[in-house]
């Protein structure tokens, strides 16, 4: 009988095991369907979140580099914004030929230049979501993957530096994508050696990529010390030994060069001689808080900006849900370190945070490389938190309560930074959390809080109220140069405060446009000169009482209703 009934058992686990694979694979198509519908809508939303009033602002001053670099592209000169590699800048030129072209034909719904100028890193930027979905839940699950991309493509502070004309938005793209590939190849079995020659030159291309969207080679050899430390998978008995192929060399270098041809140019090399040696450096100085630092390579370690400018970010500038589960996710990695997903996180975060910090000079959108690792971590310890949560219900025998309490952990740590996100629309980099007052917006931080935004209005101001032939006087020559011309005002003398030769005559028509985020050691001293003798008659405002640029005249200029309601006039 016994016998019976076990030969009908496997019979019947024989005829059953077919459906139960079908129905795992069928369940695993769905999954993959589910998550490709959430990662879709998460671009079309964070995407959404990045262009709002993308317009709104105005051109800053390394904006206009990129700008003059694209316009060169146009007349065949590769040479221009040296500094910085093509692969940006070539984007960059065939958005603002697609907007020429748009705007040839739709006369009434014209993209603007500033637009135009932003659009590939308001692509790239929504996109990064994907490659932080593919690292994620390569070292760890699907779940705390859509955790880390979801609060990516909704965290105010990566949309905020992915609205700017700045390299860091390719740069953290290819590296993420870079480091996946890599640590696939890794994961992959020896006797699988076209799966692993296959992710070694994906992973050597993105390298190229990386590089040619920013010189910082240093994530290239980040991700090579994290190798060496680390193993991400046990060799099998007689599974062949694999070592890095010379092909991810080989396409690193020749994805670069394609990529980037300029660098070959004898020109280039000689300007980045002149700039990494500080040659073409016209002013020093960062305003944190009420206290001017300088701010380059040379005053490294202890005689630049602060030690504790990135973590005054951290703890101001990050919505606090993100920072409680960033602070859990970071204990769970330490208690956790030899686990392969947390060592890297961990390695990645202490190796940035540290040299940063200690390097002499600082901006906030550096930080965008770090912001990945945050979210990381940030999604580790969420799923902590819900770990312990429905443990807890599970131990006092109320499931579903512990359904409501995943819905609030996600609410809490989701939705409410997502929410501060759109409120800050259009202008993110001012977002404070409530450790602060609302009234350190562009305190601790002006030039990166503000970047050049508001001065676009103040040179319209001028250019609508002064006389012929008036001098402007500013620190943004590039900003304003472009403006003039937009606006017609050519006949403008344009003149830069920090210039040694300029000096204020009160004789002469003079309009002197100040932002406390270009407060330079070499224009103190005109800056007080301004404040102290010549009336305030124009100052544009991005919230109540915040004035972003200040107009000054020697002469009584036209006064106007003041953008800034509680600025007096």
């Amino acid at each position: 009988m016994s016998q019976s009934v076990e030969v009908n058992s496997v019979e019947s686990e024989a005829i059953a095991a077919p459906a139960v694979q079908a129905g795992q694979r069928s369940a695993a198509r769905s999954g993959t369907r589910a998550i490709g519908f959430a990662l879709a809508l998460m671009f079309v939303l964070g995407f959404g979140l990045r262009l709002s009033g993308v317009s709104a602002l105005g051109f800053a001053e390394d904006e206009i580099n990129k700008l003059e670099a694209v316009r060169a592209y146009g007349r065949g000169d590769i040479s221009p914004n040296a500094e910085h590699p093509m692969l940006m800048k070539a984007l960059m030129f065939v958005s603002m030929q697609a907007a020429e072209a748009w705007n040839a034909r739709q006369p009434a719904n014209q993209i603007s230049d500033e637009a135009a100028l932003r659009f590939p890193n308001l692509l790239f930027g929504a996109l990064t979501a994907l490659p932080i979905f593919l690292l994620t839940a390569a070292f760890f699950d699907r779940r705390t993957a859509l955790l880390a991309a979801t609060l990516w493509a909704f965290g105010v502070n990566a949309i905020t530096y992915n609205r700017i004309a700045k390299e860091d938005t390719l740069l953290v793209f290819f590296m993420l994508f870079a480091f996946y590939f890599y640590l696939r190849a890794k994961q992959t079995s020896g006797h699988d050696a076209r799966g692993k020659r296959l992710n070694y030159g994906l992973s050597g291309a993105a390298f190229g990529l990386m590089l040619a969207s920013k010189y910082f080679p240093h994530y290239f050899g980040l991700n090579a010390l994290y190798h060496h430390l680390f193993r991400v998978r046990e060799r099998q008995p007689g599974e062949p030994q694999w070592k890095t192929p010379g092909l991810f060399y080989l396409l690193m270098l020749v994805v670069f060069l394609v990529a980037n041809p300029s660098v070959l140019l004898p020109q280039t090399w000689a300007y980045l001689q002149a700039y990494t040696s500080g040659e073409l450096l016209t002013h020093t100085g960062y305003l944190v808080g009420d206290t001017l630092y300088k701010n380059n390579m040379s005053s490294t370690p202890f005689w630049g900006t602060p030690f504790y400018f990135y973590l005054l970010f951290l703890a101001i500038k990050v919505p606090i849900p993100i920072i409680i589960a960033f602070i859990v996710g970071l204990v769970t990695a330490l208690r956790r370190w030899r686990h392969p997903g947390h060592a890297f996180v961990l390695l990645m975060f202490i190796l940035w945070i540290v040299p940063y910090s200690l390097i002499g000079a600082k901006w906030l959108r550096y930080t965008l490389s770090l912001m990945p690792l945050v979210y990381i971590l940030a999604a580790i310890g969420i799923m902590t938190l819900a770990g312990w949560s429905a443990a807890l219900f599970k131990r006092l025998k109320i499931e579903r309560a512990s359904v409501f309490a995943y819905a609030a952990i996600l609410l809490f740590f989701i939705a409410l930074p997502a929410w501060a996100a759109y409120k800050s629309a259009p202008h993110y980099a001012l977002y404070t959390n409530k450790f602060v007052s609302e009234s350190t917006a562009g305190f601790y931080f002006p030039h990166d809080e503000f970047y050049d935004d508001g001065l676009r209005e103040a040179i319209r101001y001028v250019c609508e109220n002064a006389p012929q032939g008036a001098i402007i006087a500013h620190e943004t020559p590039g900003v304003v140069r472009f403006y003039l011309q937009k606006f017609g005002r050519t006949d403008l003398q344009s003149r830069v405060l920090s210039d040694p030769s300029f000096n204020i005559d009160p004789e002469q028509d003079t309009y002197i446009i100040l932002q406390r985020g270009r407060t330079y050691f070499e224009n103190q001293e005109k800056m007080n000169q301004a404040l102290s003798l010549f009336p305030l008659v124009y100052a544009s405002c991005l919230r109540r009482g915040l004035a972003a640029a200040e107009v000054y005249a020697t002469k009584n200029g036209t006064r106007l209703a003041s953008m800034c309601p509680d600025v007096n006039l």
